[in-house]
């Protein structure tokens, strides 16, 4: 096997083993004399497609339901985020003064957060039916541990569960069923904790408040991402959405809704979420299958 054969052969093996990888080398070797970066970065990139399932040819109604599983494993992962917070009870004098109510809203965040690993399990092998019923139970746990910190509705994460569970439910409704790892989404919980607006600057201190920045960032990314599948940016704006309620219910208890200024930040603030609709929009558009 010459140079060429061997550069092109390492690429080529990163295809899944489902795929006629022997066929796609012979073909690539065929058209090209030469080791080309062009060719290399196609084969990269049909690699990338095909390990995330962006290659699969779906209609509107196949991707519209492809993309909502997607959004409701990443509104899933983010609500466990934020349950593993209050899961934790660390505020220790809060807990001397007063062990009984710290304990029952620290029990009520580690069942929650059970749910909803649960649910991101269930959901990504299929079972559809039994991941609407732990994300609705999932979800009312959810409410009744961020009481702890006060009103639950303004709390940084809270639309996460809820939003996961109405488009769980949705899905369980259609007869269409995807299937794929839990093992990577279960990983993302850890680094969500911090990666996204789950409250954790509040609870862990100043020096770990990076969620917003960091959403930016993955925002950025998911943009990048819309060359290879337009259900990624579908599923951060789910994340973005999230967020935008919880700044609006603020806004709304505080009677702020009015004031120019306000209006302009909370514009800011939907400016990434409109962004990715509109890349998931033209990804798709332009996409060949």
């Amino acid at each position: 096997m010459t140079t060429v054969e061997r550069r092109y052969a390492r690429l080529v093996h990163l295809y899944p083993s489902r795929y006629p990888r022997d066929e796609i080398l012979d073909t690539v070797l065929q058209s090209n004399a030469r080791f080309t970066a062009r060719e290399a970065f196609g084969l990269i990139v049909g690699a990338l497609r095909a390990r995330t399932g962006a290659d699969v040819h779906r209609g509107p109604a196949e991707f519209l339901h492809s993309a909502s599983r997607l959004a409701a494993l990443a509104l899933l992962v983010h609500a466990a985020a934020g349950d593993v917070l209050r899961a934790l009870p660390l505020d220790v004098p809060a807990i001397l003064q007063s062990p009984d109510g710290i304990v029952q809203y620290a029990t009520a965040g580690l069942i929650a957060l059970i749910l909803h690993v649960t649910t991101i399990v269930t959901l990504a092998r299929g079972a559809y039916r039994v991941s609407a019923a732990t994300a609705v139970l999932g979800m009312i746990a959810a409410v009744v541990s961020a009481s702890r910190f006060g009103a639950a509705w303004v709390q940084d994460g809270f639309w996460a569960a809820p939003m996961a569970a109405l488009l769980i439910g949705v899905l369980a409704a259609t007869a269409r069923r995807e299937r794929s790892s839990p093992m990577w989404w279960l990983l993302a919980i850890l680094p969500a904790v911090v990666l996204l607006p789950t409250g954790s600057g509040a609870v862990l201190g100043v020096a770990w408040f990076i969620e917003r920045q960091a959403f930016l960032v993955m925002a950025v990314l998911a943009i990048a991402w819309s060359l290879l599948d337009a259900r990624v940016p579908l599923a951060v704006a789910a994340l973005g959405l999230c967020n935008l309620l919880t700044i609006v219910q603020i806004l709304l208890s505080a009677g702020w809704a009015g004031d120019g200024a306000v209006a302009g930040q909370l514009a800011l603030a939907a400016a990434p979420t409109l962004v990715l609709l509109a890349a998931a929009t033209v990804s798709r558009r332009r996409s060949p299958i």
